[in-house]
């Protein structure tokens, strides 16, 4: 063996070693992380024990025994009381005679009690709205409606106590507004707090956002708070923040919207659920009772909860009221991360050498340059982060000094996010070193070929684990180079000039089409099916899904040993002095779709491999059956 490619199999080999045990301590981790929540939105249950003719309580209790951990609690807002009729406009028979200092005066009628604690509150929070109480019923305070109805007003800690009663947890949902300053998110938080541990934000928009979020996440971890963050749909903003700013405990959720819930019955939701838990590390279920389409009856909500809480069981998970994920996930730090490199190194300096036919006198000093700037990439980052800090702190103090009269609050400059919100390239880089050049170092065939197929699969794994990509804080961009590379490198062999001209322009067709449309294609291929046949499907239909889903691309994992069976196919048409250029192809495209399933942090290792491990188990045995025969005929 030459000495520049033990040189690479030694360098690939060092990183798996390392990334072995990151890999360990992440799978050790994903055994515990099997908690799920179930949360249904109060306003739901509402209306269907209303519909259904129960009290709440019973139907509280109902949805309990159902499976249900958790029903949310929203927070007051003057809106939201005029809206459900707990308060009414009506003019006191005594209204206030002096002019208010701002706006107007404004009358609202609702029951004693409930007067009592929205006064209370909103002479807390706005003093300047000279809130009163007249004739015991009556909520009278200056401003106007549209200003001051939008702001959060606390909790109904009455409604809050009738949840825990009946075993299950309230779950805060706060609202945002116009001017949040943090002493009002303080307070709200606070009060969630009281509540209970975790918090999901009603609407559109984080509470905090965007100008004080750092005084969100502080009243998160004042108040130990859970974070419930709605990765999969992205419509919150300042969610991201909040969770990149390490919230103290974030928990992964998700919620069907209106149109998602419109193909769906609660059988194929369930189905869904159970999908999103596997793939997309989904462990808090907002639930949304289906209402018009696919609802026969109002307390059909408890049936879509009781098959939910079914389908999560089945697919391993434990329906319980503290689903945030165990601490401390798992983190490879700068030293792991650069050993983990290495393999990537390994990889990459093997497959440039392939590609541009170097000398040996060349391979060597790259197979050393590669080592060596893989390994240090986690510490320039490192340091440029510490930097990058130190001068945002050095600013502030600058700011404080110099600019003091300024009510601005420079700590959220957009100059200054990188510092409060560092970027993560350096696992980018080399995890997309890995998938990219991966699938073209194996190609060398044989043991190495192997070797470094798996040194691609374990740098790939290891340096995109860890919270940030755990939580869906960071993902792994491929920018559609992690089939392209691989691809063209394959068509790149074929011996007609014209046919490779052709398949390189279907190439760039393809990946230009991609970027266009903002598709990653493997990306696509990577999860598993999303549900299982409903009960509406006939037998003839069901098995054609069966047949689809077992012949189809999806997942990406289960094509694993392609890559070494079309490898062994490739040798033995070359030993019989045909050509191999389309089994090269083959072998290109499986060696990428088997690395494409390993780069998803959220989805446990165990799942991954479930498919990945026995497909390349075969297809490598086969490919070196294969290979060992055409060898065999080849020296007879």
């Amino acid at each position: 063996m030459k000495l520049s490619r033990l040189l690479s199999l030694t360098t690939a080999v060092a990183g798996v070693a390392a990334a072995a045990r990151v890999l360990v301590r992440r799978h050790q981790w994903e055994q515990t992380n099997n908690r799920a929540a179930i949360c249904v939105d109060f306003d739901d249950a509402q209306a269907a024990a209303i519909r259904a003719g129960l009290l709440l309580a019973e139907m509280l209790a109902r949805l309990a025994e159902s499976g249900a951990t958790h029903v949310s609690l929203p927070e007051w807002t003057l809106n939201r009381l005029l809206a459900q009729g707990q308060l009414t406009p009506q003019a006191p028979a005594h209204p206030i005679t002096h002019p208010p200092r701002i706006g107007h005066w404004n009358y609202l009628h609702g029951d004693a009690d409930l007067v009592a604690l929205l006064a209370a509150e909103l002479g807390e929070r706005l003093p300047q709205t000279e809130t009163a109480v007249l004739d015991h019923t009556t909520l009278a305070f200056a401003g106007d409606i549209p200003t001051i109805g939008e702001i959060g007003l606390g909790f109904d800690m009455e409604l809050a106590g009738l949840i825990h009663q009946h075993g299950l947890g309230a779950v805060p949902r706060p609202v945002s507004y116009a001017w949040p300053d943090p002493a009002l998110l303080t307070r709200t938080l606070t009060q969630a707090a009281q509540v209970g541990r975790t918090v999901a934000f009603a609407g559109d928009m984080i509470l905090g956002h965007e100008m004080h979020l750092d005084a969100t996440v502080q009243a998160l971890a004042n108040n130990d708070l859970a974070f419930v963050y709605f990765a999969e749909s992205r419509h919150q903003k300042g969610d991201w923040f909040i969770a990149k700013r390490r919230a103290p405990h974030i928990v992964l959720g998700h919620r069907f919207t209106p149109a998602d819930m419109v193909p769906l019955d609660y059988h194929a939701a369930g189905h869904n659920w159970a999908h999103f838990a596997r793939e997309r590390g989904i462990r808090f279920c907002y639930v949304n009772f289906f209402r018009i389409l696919h609802a026969t009856t109002p307390l059909e909500g408890l049936d879509y909860v009781h098959h939910l809480k079914h389908a999560l069981e089945d697919a391993g998970l434990v329906v319980t009221a503290d689903a945030a994920p165990p601490a401390p996930i798992p983190t490879p730090d700068t030293t792991e991360l650069a050993a983990a490199g290495m393999a990537a190194a390994g990889v990459g300096a093997t497959a440039v050498s392939q590609l541009l036919h170097l000398p040996e006198s060349l391979v060597i000093p790259l197979a050393l340059a590669s080592a060596a700037g893989a390994a240090a990439l986690p510490f320039v980052e490192q340091a440029r982060h510490q930097c990058a800090i130190i001068n945002h702190q050095s600013s502030i103090i600058h700011n404080h000094d110099h600019d003091h009269h300024h009510d601005h609050d420079h700590s959220h400059d957009h100059a200054d996010l990188a510092a409060l919100y560092p970027p993560s390239y350096a696992p980018k880089l080399l995890a997309l070193g890995a998938a990219t050049l991966g699938p073209v170092a194996a190609q060398s065939g044989g043991l190495a070929g192997l070797v470094h197929h798996l040194a691609a699969m374990a740098a790939l794994t290891a340096v995109t684990s860890g919270p940030e990509y755990q939580l869906r804080i960071e993902e792994y961009r491929g920018f559609n180079l992690d089939w392209l590379v691989p691809l063209a490198t394959a068509v790149g062999q074929l011996p007609d000039k014209r046919a490779r001209l052709a398949g390189w322009a279907t190439l760039a067709a393809g990946w230009l089409a991609a970027r266009q449309k903002g598709v990653d294609v493997l990306a696509q291929i990577d999860p598993g099916h999303a549900e299982g046949h409903t009960h509406h499907i006939s037998a003839a239909m069901a098995l054609l899904g069966d047949i689809q889903m077992a012949i189809g691309p999806k997942p990406a994992r289960k094509w694993a040993g392609l890559g070494p069976l079309a490898g062994g196919v490739g040798a033995v048409l070359a030993g019989n002095g045909r050509t191999h250029a389309a089994a090269h192809i083959l072998s290109s495209l499986g060696y990428a779709l088997g690395l494409a399933g390993f780069r998803r942090s959220e989805r446990a290792l165990a799942e991954t491999w479930q498919l990945a491990g026995p497909s390349l188990g075969v297809g490598t045995a086969v490919g070196i059956l294969l290979t060992w025969m055409s060898d065999e005929e080849a020296r007879e």
